[in-house]
């Protein structure tokens, strides 16, 4: 009887094109993309380029709070999600790498505007950073690895 040799799993790499930041930093208006329909928004007409950001609150309360929008208020405990722009819409960015401090964390006490505003100057500097996309069109930081074949 002789061995059989076993078939090995070998990486492709990351087959989907990676994005490069732009260092365009947003906050997002809930109530400006509720009055817009799908349909309304297309390529030609976005202005977003490809690498831009936009920056939203996550929070438990808003489900229960009328003023969802409200970046002013105190009393909200969350942190700040990101979204890229891939050139056809908005995906999930990790923001846990670049905020290995959990900087975009913010309390009861603090507003959520002013961890934005500290945040902003962070993402603002990152431009030309390269993104990697992953699992479930989530981007993160690109690494060496993430491109060999």
């Amino acid at each position: 009887m002789s061995k059989r040799n076993k078939l090995r799993y070998k990486s492709r790499g990351n087959q989907f094109p990676t994005l490069t930041l732009t260092g365009k930093v947003s906050l997002r208006d809930l109530e400006q993309e509720e009055v817009q329909e799908p349909a309304e928004i297309t390529a030609e007409k976005d202005p977003n380029a490809k690498g831009d950001l936009k920056i939203f609150l996550s929070t438990d309360s808003l489900v229960y709070n009328s003023h969802v929008g409200n970046y002013e208020a105190t009393g909200l405990e969350g942190y700040l999600k990101a979204s890229v722009f891939d050139g056809k819409g908005w995906k999930p960015l990790s923001l846990e790498e670049f905020f290995p401090k959990r900087e975009h964390y913010f309390g009861k006490r603090e507003r959520p505007i002013d961890t934005y505003n500290f945040c902003l100057n962070i993402l603002e500097a990152a431009k030309g950073t390269i993104l990697a996309r992953t699992y479930r069109e989530h981007y993160r930081v690109n690494t060496p690895g993430d491109d060999e074949n």
